[in-house]
């Protein structure tokens, strides 16, 4: 009777897994096939689960002919800056939030949590008027910027957060041995935060990526949109081509699963366990 529980448990839990995973999966199966189908299979009814060939036209057309790899060049820059700037932003500040002392350092932690709270669209108004005085309005460094303030608070909650469980016996040593602080950082505290340094270089790449509002907003020059302005200009064409859509959005979200499978071992990873032994 306990064996037949344990089955019956089992079937349960492993088909609730194959549930979940149909429907996480099911909508970029559909969108890859659909990228491939031809005009009279995409409105097919009943719907093909497969198409009758494998065409790769849709790919190239949107790639070379609709302008999308210019549009991924400007994503890549842009969200490619983004992370940098905000992890070395981030891990020098959050350093600072987690180790040093100094008058005011509750009341920043909880600023910086006050600024996240806000939606994005309440600071476009000011952020629009700074970037205009700049001169950074249609401009890609500009949307560099918009994106710094979006993800920078976030980034040195979780950063500082994670610096804390660093032992500070570690750095402690290091200083003793001749290091300067900035060497202790460099040296020691971050190859032991790099599963942190990497879920926030991972979020700050994907919002930056995924980003659509403030690129609307800033963005005037189509030679100068990004990923997901160059997906509406298809999807609000007159007559829309639904492959081209479907092939545009898959090439957005293929490099997002790239970046996460590359860095997942760094997401699962306890660096710090066991650094210092008792």
């Amino acid at each position: 009777m306990e064996k037949r529980k344990i089955s019956l448990g089992k079937i349960v839990v492993f088909g609730s897994i194959i549930l979940f995973l149909i429907v996480i999966l099911f909508p970029f199966y559909w969108m890859i096939i659909s990228s491939m189908k031809g005009f009279s299979e995409l409105f097919a009814y009943p719907p093909r689960f497969l198409p009758d060939s494998f065409n790769l036209r849709a790919y190239w057309r949107v790639l070379f002919e609709e302008g999308f790899t210019l549009y991924l060049k400007n994503s890549f820059y842009v969200a490619s800056f983004t992370a940098v700037l905000n992890l070395i932003l981030a891990c020098l500040g959050a350093y600072a939030i987690a180790r040093l002392r100094f008058k005011g350092k509750a009341l920043m932690m909880r600023s910086i949590l006050l600024v996240y709270m806000f939606p994005g669209i309440l600071l476009i108004i000011p952020l629009f008027a700074m970037l205009a005085k700049v001169g950074f309005i249609d401009n890609l460094n500009g949307l560099i910027l918009t994106y710094l303030a979006q993800t920078l608070p976030v980034s040195l909650y979780m950063l500082a957060a994670y610096f804390r469980t660093v032992p500070e016996e570690i750095e402690e040593a290091g200083l003793v041995d001749g290091c300067n602080r900035l060497e202790v950082i460099t040296k020691i505290t971050l190859p032991l935060s790099v599963p942190a340094i990497a879920s926030v270089g991972i979020y700050t790449f994907m919002i930056a990526w995924n980003e659509f509002l403030y690129a609307l907003v800033f963005l005037y020059d189509s030679d100068k949109f990004t990923m997901p302005l160059g997906l509406v200009r298809l999807y609000s064409s007159y007559h829309t081509s639904w492959d081209l859509v479907m092939a545009a959005s898959v090439i957005i979200t293929v490099p997002i699963i790239v970046l996460f499978l590359a860095f997942e071992k760094y997401l699962e990873q306890g660096l710090v366990a066991g650094g210092v032994k008792g």
